[in-house]
């Protein structure tokens, strides 16, 4: 068995996400091709139904009509989405505009107290289960938004964004710069810059048209595939149309150094965001490396395929700065540890992060994935790796961000 072939993915979830949320503050019709429909998108399309915004979809198409946000007649459900719940709370705020947010089990778990303090101190009247979903506003901001720690979260910080379009007074909000940037290059697209040295600034705008765009294919789930191929031997596949921003591509920077053979072909700006083809092939040397502050923040979503590397490569990898992941969909460092120590791996846990060295001969076992998509599917590749039999295998979770997964596994598995 071996992984081959030339593919494009469907759109970036986090672009996607955006898109539809400046779009719904849009009095203009805008369209969004090649838009991500995995089941945290969809919260937010139902979200902003709920909400009055008129969205069409047709063949991953997406036409929208904003500007008219009402309050929803009954509670907003966010599924599984930190994004759509963070968002939304945020446009909602700076909108004013009442409305109720609940979500699954494993999002109620997941604090939102980053988000609520700046926009209760704005002067938003919100009641929370202690920070947490349920989450109801009952008024929006009524003045600017003053966030002078500087955020490591890209979710707190567009959250903000979203709420501060809504006040006519300027919001200034203080951010990591290796957070994504996805928000900020969005709007700049669309002749607006919010940047104002190591700040954003924003306040209200009054958007004179739509926008029609294609967003670029999800470097987050290429990871899975672009992780396989290295690993398994004889593979090799060329990846067209992929997100090559800055800011999201720490996780091909770091197995570049990690020795994998990976090359960057075609790069151009599309839309405000840099677009390239991707050729990944087997990499037989890998070589474990030190993740750490700035690394961790442009790699946070794959850190547990890195993982899953890490487990196969010479040396000993360390992850640290990494708290950010106790805040994901479950505990991903908890996750990653107790999976990889059930197969006997050489890992050990800390406070901020993982240690793992690489050699170990790795049992088959039942594995956790602890409600989270990115777990999931980081050890159903390496369980491919491990008995060439996981393929036929589904893995409903994949949904959550990566529909396709199954289905682009069969195509260049041969």
């Amino acid at each position: 068995m071996k992984i081959e072939g030339l593919i494009s993915l469907r759109g970036d979830k986090s672009i996607s996400h955006r898109a539809l949320f400046f779009g719904a503050l849009i009095k203009h019709t805008s369209i969004i091709k090649n838009i991500s429909l995995c089941n945290d998108v969809t919260a937010t399309i139902n979200a902003l139904r709920q909400c009055n915004i008129n969205i069409k979809i047709k063949n991953n198409i997406v036409e929208i009509l904003g500007g008219t946000l009402k309050s929803p007649d009954s509670f907003l459900n966010m599924h599984n989405s930190g994004t759509t719940a963070r968002l939304m709370i945020g446009l909602m705020a700076g909108q004013n505009i009442r409305a109720k947010f609940v979500g699954d089990n494993s999002l109620s778990l997941r604090p939102m107290g980053r988000i609520l303090k700046p926009l209760t101190n704005a002067g938003a009247n919100i009641i929370s289960n202690d920070s947490f979903l349920p989450i109801e506003i009952l008024s929006g901001i009524t003045k600017s938004i003053v966030l002078k720690e500087k955020t490591k979260s890209a979710q707190v910080k567009s959250s903000l964004i979203l709420a501060a379009l809504g006040q006519k007074e300027k919001s200034k909000i203080c951010y990591n710069k290796f957070t994504r940037n996805h928000s900020e290059i969005f709007l700049d697209y669309l002749g607006y810059n919010i940047l104002e040295g190591d700040a954003i600034v924003a306040h209200n705008i009054q958007f004179n048209q739509g926008f029609n765009i294609s967003i670029p294919g999800d470097i987050s789930n290429a990871a899975f595939i672009i992780a396989a191929v290295i690993l398994i031997p004889g593979s090799s596949i060329t990846i067209t149309n992929l997100l090559n921003n800055n800011l999201r591509n720490g996780f091909i920077n770091l197995i570049k150094e990690m020795g994998a053979c990976i090359h960057i072909k075609n790069s151009s700006l599309k839309y405000g965001e840099q677009v390239c083809d991707l050729y990944a092939e087997y990499s037989p040397n890998l070589k474990n490396i030190n993740l750490t502050g700035d690394k961790v923040i442009t790699a946070i979503d794959e850190i547990p395929i890195l993982a899953i590397l890490a487990t196969q490569a010479k040396g000993t990898m360390v992850i640290d700065d990494a708290k950010e992941l106790r805040m994901k969909e479950t505990d991903r460092i908890r996750a990653i540890f107790y999976n990889l120590n059930n197969m006997q791996a050489n890992v050990r846990e800390t406070d901020s992060g993982i240690v793992i060295k690489g050699g170990n001969k790795l049992y088959n076992t039942t594995i956790n994935n602890f409600g989270d998509h990115r777990i999931a599917m980081a050890f159903y590749i390496l369980d491919l790796l491990l008995n060439n039999e996981t393929i036929n295998k589904k893995l409903e979770i994949a949904n959550v961000s990566f529909p396709e997964f199954h289905q682009t596994l069969k195509e260049v598995v041969v």
